[in-house]
């Protein structure tokens, strides 16, 4: 439905997309997650016509509309700032769209679907109201169902709940779902907030400084994270990363733990550097309060009790990481800790080439990838990289 070819976007010197691309099928909710500044809001203005783009395409239903007017490319759009009209109230800013020039409808028929998209929001109950009175959740909804009401082939969803407390952003991602399923609708939803991606997505594009690490389902971004910072930005909590050292065969992190490699069934590489990253899952990171063979040594450095479990943040050296615990574990911040890897599976299968380094396979769901830049995959917990 939707294409961007090779997309590129600057503001002066600065660039804030390099060369993107990806696709939107039909009634799919696709989600561009990544921090401030990552080019989620400069994307969908460029897919709405808002933004022109240096070099790429933008394709819609097979048409290029790279150079088309934003008028003419039935296409809604929700601010992150809801931008209503203070001047209108609250019907009448749902019905704006319907008055243009090119969408206009008849009084009775904007009528009706006002006070339709007004009852599935739940502020039927407002249209009369002036927007100035209302709170932030109830013009988050004014602006969604202003976005709605003209029924367009996509909506593009810039931050739209990101001022909004936690509770009213859970109860607007289950009204946008529902609406999704209601209305068959396609969506490109920008956010910062991995909950909010997690929660409401389809597929998931990985978005940072301008470059799409990766796109796919939750599932298979977890199960086989090709990047360092697809691993830093997935998660609640993220990918921990250990500094590594290749000793021949054997991976060495710290005094007290290693990862033999002597079961691959060729060598490694051996132009593959010594220093190395390794990321793993933290469910894939056992805790303990008493010192053990085989453990690293670390500290706990702050305890965050989260009502039902705590999620402590670990010390190792100059790494941190953070771990979510029974409720009942008894750690404390400054208390000393041990901690090692629990995976199990072992290393073994073919070499093949990637990249020009090699991409030694494990049983199961689980393979190493080394690779000349920070490219990264241990499918299902870690990943190892060159530093």
């Amino acid at each position: 439905m939707l294409e961007l070819r090779n997309i590129s976007k600057r503001y002066g010197t600065t660039t804030a997309l390099d060369n993107i691309s990806f696709e939107i099928q039909p009634n799919e909710i696709f989600v561009l997650l990544g921090p401030t500044g990552a080019g989620k809001s400069s994307t969908l203005q460029c897919v709405a016509g808002l933004e022109s783009v240096q070099t790429g395409q933008v394709l819609f239903n097979a048409h290029d509309i790279t150079d088309q007017h934003p008028m003419v490319r039935d296409m809604s759009m929700v601010f992150e700032g809801y931008n209503l009209f203070s001047t209108l109230n609250v019907h009448d800013n749902i019905a704006f769209p319907l008055r243009s020039a090119i969408y206009r409808q008849s009084a009775a028929e904007i009528r009706r679907r006002v006070e339709r998209v007004a009852r599935d929001l739940h502020i039927d109950h407002l249209l009369e109201r002036d927007v100035e009175t209302l709170s932030g959740g109830e013009r988050q909804r004014v602006a969604i169902a202003r976005a709605i009401v003209r029924q367009p082939a996509l909506y593009l969803l810039d931050e739209p709940l990101s001022a909004l407390d936690l509770k009213l952003r859970e109860e607007l991602r289950l009204e946008l779902r529902r609406l999704h399923e209601r209305h068959a609708a396609t969506m490109l939803y920008a956010t910062h907030d991995y909950h909010g991606a997690a929660a409401i997505a389809d597929r998931i594009g990985i978005l940072e400084h301008g470059q799409l690490y990766q796109v796919g389902t939750l599932n298979e971004l977890y199960r086989d994270p090709q990047h360092v910072r697809v691993g830093a930005l997935l998660g609640s909590p993220c990918m921990a990363f250990f500094p590594a050292r290749r000793d021949s065969n054997t991976l060495r992190l710290g005094e007290h733990t290693s990862l033999a490699l002597t079961e691959l069934t060729g060598a490694l590489p051996q132009a593959l550097p010594e220093h190395l990253l390794l990321g793993v899952w933290p469910d894939d990171i056992e805790l303990s309060l008493n010192e053990a063979q085989g453990f690293q040594a670390g500290h706990i450095y702050a305890v965050d009790f989260r009502g039902t479990d705590r999620a402590v943040q670990v010390q190792h050296g100059e790494q941190y990481f953070r771990k979510v615990v029974d409720i009942d574990f008894p750690a404390r911040q400054g208390d000393p800790c041990w901690f090692r890897f629990t995976l199990s599976r072992s290393i073994c299968s073919t070499l093949a080439a990637e990249r020009g380094w090699a991409t030694p396979r494990l049983e199961g769901e689980q393979r190493w990838v080394l690779a000349k830049d920070d490219s990264i995959s241990w499918r299902h917990c870690s990943f190892l990289a060159v530093v």
